[in-house]
């Protein structure tokens, strides 16, 4: 029976991978997606709303990217399937390149 991504509540589900690498994350969803298994994305931040606004006002005061000085994305992006589908979730995604 395939739930509504809401009713998947993120305590009652297992972490299959967290990721900063968006085209990792990418190639996993799509991975899910062709096999029917239903996953959960929550997106972390580990830098809070002052935090970027201030770093993106310097970079910009300067006219220089964020990684031109070599800063990395703050953004990690996580995975999570249900605990019977783990085991598949993790075969099936165990040969994607971390980035």
């Amino acid at each position: 029976m395939k739930l509504p991504q809401f009713l998947m509540l993120i305590p009652f589900l297992k972490r299959l991978m967290v990721e900063t690498s968006a085209e990792a994350f990418h190639q996993a969803c799509t991975i899910l997606d062709e096999n029917g298994i239903q996953y959960r994305i929550q997106t972390l931040r580990t830098r809070g709303t002052i935090g970027r606004w201030l770093d993106s006002s310097t970079y910009m005061s300067f006219n220089l990217s964020q990684n031109k000085w070599g800063a990395q994305s703050s953004t990690s992006y996580a995975i999570y399937v249900r605990r019977k589908d783990y085991e598949t979730a993790r075969r099936l995604t165990g040969s994607i390149k971390m980035g």
